[in-house]
């Protein structure tokens, strides 16, 4: 592992639009820090006439502020009804985190031995982020279930409620130590600093405390020193997670000795698989006091207690597995569709689950859809994104793939409903449907009404704002100009330490609106440093890459062609 690797590929959630991106900062991040740490000793020398004392209370009024700031929040939709909050952290503080990851990255892989259920170990090969996990894919976990369960006549299933959102950071020391060591050198190094220098100096599981509780430290530094919750979407919080979660599975195994079993988890989901219930009753109880202890707690609507035969497979999945297209024609799409929107109706808290299923043909190029079937099908999948516009992802990149049969007719349909869509969700900030909607309006050169551009840049979501100012930039809206008085007055009065610090930095480094005093706006020596070094957290010309296109040839006319990338490029963004 090392760091630019987590700079450039673990830092943004991955589910924002194309350009936003870290490679930038990842690539030029040693200057700044360089030039960061330089300014920093510098400050914390003498002035004259200036005793020790005073030279602390003055580094501490200028440069204190450096030392926290909020996340960015990036609002997901997961389905009809879920949602989640996403993170993104201050690059200065998501920095130091992931450097003190780096350096300690032995002493957290050894947490991970911990374990014998996690299949969501990071790992590094073949991650196209930092890292992956263990088991590739949720239904690759799948096959593990079967592995585990082949003599087994009871199943209990299990999640944790809410697992980063509430995750005790002060659980890291105990997770990497063990909660009785850990509370014990907690009480040394606060109360006996003489005794804990001596400690320091040779005792292995004292400098582990050190470092484990630094960790610590710096998780709350980037939310705001908060000290519950990891923030979702950095492969950091992965990471850490990862931490806790195999201690908590070390001390159910520990305690579940006298109960045989098979067990495995991924991410938060248990699994565990009993000879009968009375014993998957009793383990149930056990894990539930060993998540308390870590100050966690089960999901009640998701516990439950199955007998053989057990369900490896949805049973939607199934409708799709045996639709056979032939021709691919109007008539077939409408059946397909039909089943889709049938499905979605009765199992809508997996909509998304069984929207992605159903359309991944499409997505792979394994389903072609001729020119002449176009319009009908892009009224489907339409309709589609209407039903839940928590796939507004996936239908953008099936409509990318086709790009090359949109025309005037397509790109109004496509107007009409992502007008309708950040209607519905601009008043809920609901980041994810109304930022990939202007994405959307960019890609494929559709104008947006200044009323919904307007109305997109007095919200509060940040990442859509900078989709507009991009918008507004590609002269991407109808009649006269949309006003960025108003944001520009919200930028000079917010603090680049806040939620808004990702707003306020690409709004300067692209010059996408015109500050008086760039520097004074910013009120933030490391983001001036960052400007310096032409870092961008935004590319406008990044795009998905997806794995097959329509193209036109002279000869063949339209056909799929597999788009080909070079050697270790990412098939995304």
């Amino acid at each position: 592992m090392n760091l630019r690797k987590i700079l450039e590929k673990g830092y943004f959630p991955k589910e924002l639009p194309p350009p936003f991106q870290t490679k930038i900062f990842a690539e030029k991040y040693r200057f700044v820090k360089a030039k960061w740490d330089k300014k920093i000793t510098q400050e914390k020398l003498l002035l004259p006439s200036e005793n020790r004392a005073r030279a602390n209370q003055r580094f501490k009024e200028n440069y204190g502020k450096y030392n926290s700031s909020q996340l960015g929040v990036y609002n997901l939709a997961k389905g009809i009804y879920s949602r989640r909050k996403l993170g993104i952290p201050n690059p200065k503080q998501f920095a130091d985190l992931s450097n003190a990851i780096i350096e300690n990255w032995s002493l957290i892989r050894s947490s991970y031995k911990l374990s014998n259920y996690s299949e969501s170990t990071p790992i590094e090969s073949r991650a196209k982020r930092a890292v992956r996990t263990k088991s590739t894919s949720w239904n690759n976990f799948k096959f593990q279930l079967i592995e585990k369960s082949f003599d087994k006549k009871i199943e209990l299933i299990l999640d944790i409620s809410q697992f980063y959102p509430t995750i005790y950071t002060h659980s890291i020391p105990w997770a990497l130590l063990g909660k009785e060591k850990a509370k014990n050198l907690y009480k040394i190094a606060s109360s006996d600093k003489a005794k804990w220098e001596r400690l320091l100096m040779s005792n292995t599981d004292a400098k582990s405390y050190r470092s484990a509780d630094y960790i610590d430290t710096l998780v709350r530094n980037c939310n705001d020193r908060q000290s519950i919750g990891l923030c979702i979407g950095p492969d950091t919080s992965l990471i850490l997670a990862e931490v806790i979660a195999n201690r908590i599975d070390f001390e159910i195994n520990k305690r579940l000795t006298s109960i045989q079993h098979t067990g495995t988890r991924y991410y938060d989901d248990f699994y565990f698989y009993f000879d009968n219930r009375n014993e998957a009753e009793n383990a149930l109880k056990i894990i539930q006091q060993v998540l308390y202890e870590f100050q966690l707690e089960t999901n009640e609507n998701k516990v439950s207690i199955n007998e053989l035969p057990f369900n490896y497979i949805e049973t939607w999945s199934e409708n799709f597995d045996r639709f056979n297209f032939n021709l691919v024609d109007k008539y077939e799409l409408r059946n397909f569709f039909s089943i889709l929107h049938s499905s979605i109706q009765a199992n809508k808290k997996n909509s998304s689950w069984v929207i992605h299923y159903a359309l991944k043909k499409f997505k792979l190029g394994e389903i072609i859809v001729d020119e002449e079937n176009w319009d009908i099908f892009l009224s489907f999948i339409l309709q589609t994104l209407i039903i839940d516009s928590s796939t507004i992802d996936l239908i953008f990149e099936i409509i990318y793939i086709y790009k090359i049969y949109l025309d005037n007719k397509s790109k109004q349909k496509i107007k009409h409903v992502l007008t309708t869509i950040i209607d519905e969700h601009l008043i809920l900030n609901h980041s994810f449907e109304v930022s990939w909607s202007i994405w959307t309006f960019i890609t494929f050169r559709i104008e947006c009404s200044k009323k919904i551009v307007e109305s997109i840049l007095a919200s509060k979501d940040s990442i859509s704002k900078l989709l507009c100012l991009h918008l507004i930039d590609e002269t991407l809206y109808e009649g006269r100009k949309p006003s960025t008085n108003s944001l520009k007055a919200h930028i000079e009065n917010s603090s680049s330490f806040s939620e808004n610090w990702l707003l306020i930095y690409e709004s300067i480094a692209k010059e996408w609106i015109e500050f008086d005093d760039i520097h004074e706006t910013l009120d933030n020596e490391y983001f001036s440093m960052m400007l310096d070094y032409d870092i961008s957290f935004y590319d406008v010309d990044k795009q998905i890459r997806p794995k097959v296109s329509m193209e036109f040839d002279w000869l063949d006319g339209y056909k799929m062609t597999k788009v080909e990338y070079d050697e270790g490029e990412e098939e995304w963004y």
